[in-house]
């Protein structure tokens, strides 16, 4: 878990195959979960895991700065929502200490650390099927994962 408690360690982050900052503000400015943190889960848990961090502005430099969000217990709640209902993504083992709050300079960050997946709940998907749903980290994006390469994941976590 990337240890992020300081505006310099903000400073210093840059999105990579292992790290993932969006600014989750919402309409309102209160904060919302983004839509597409569902790949990036997706992502991370078919690689090799990594942090994604809410309530970071990306910079044109590729850096980023600190916006907050206002409303985390909302954002956590849509987030814990999704996960555990079974509709936004197919089984995930996120343990709540992997999900914390943080406060930097009076404002709050979100940090989900995700783990790779065990093999027997590979490929792990968004919505209702592994084809079309599966991602993978490469660099700093989320790409989805090509259909024999997924029925390559669904043999293998039989075995």
């Amino acid at each position: 878990m990337k240890e992020v408690s300081t505006l310099k360690h903000i400073e210093a982050l840059r999105e990579s195959e292992d790290i993932e900052c969006k600014l989750a503000q919402g309409r309102h400015g209160d904060g919302t979960l983004p839509k597409d943190v569902w790949e990036t889960l997706s992502a991370f848990s078919n690689t090799e895991g990594g942090d994604i961090f809410l309530g970071l502005k990306e910079l044109e430099a590729g850096n980023f700065e600190l916006a907050g969000i206002n409303d985390t217990h909302k954002v956590l709640r849509e987030f814990w929502h999704g996960l555990n209902s079974g509709k936004k993504i197919s089984p995930l083992v996120i343990k709540p200490h992997w999900v914390k709050v943080i406060e930097v300079d009076g404002k709050n960050v979100i940090q989900i650390h995700v783990p790779r997946a065990a093999k027997a709940y590979l490929p792990v998907y968004i919505h209702d099927s592994p084809f079309g749903g599966s991602y993978k980290r490469s660099g700093s994006s989320d790409v989805k994962i090509a259909e024999a390469e997924v029925r390559r994941m669904l043999d293998e976590a039989q075995q």
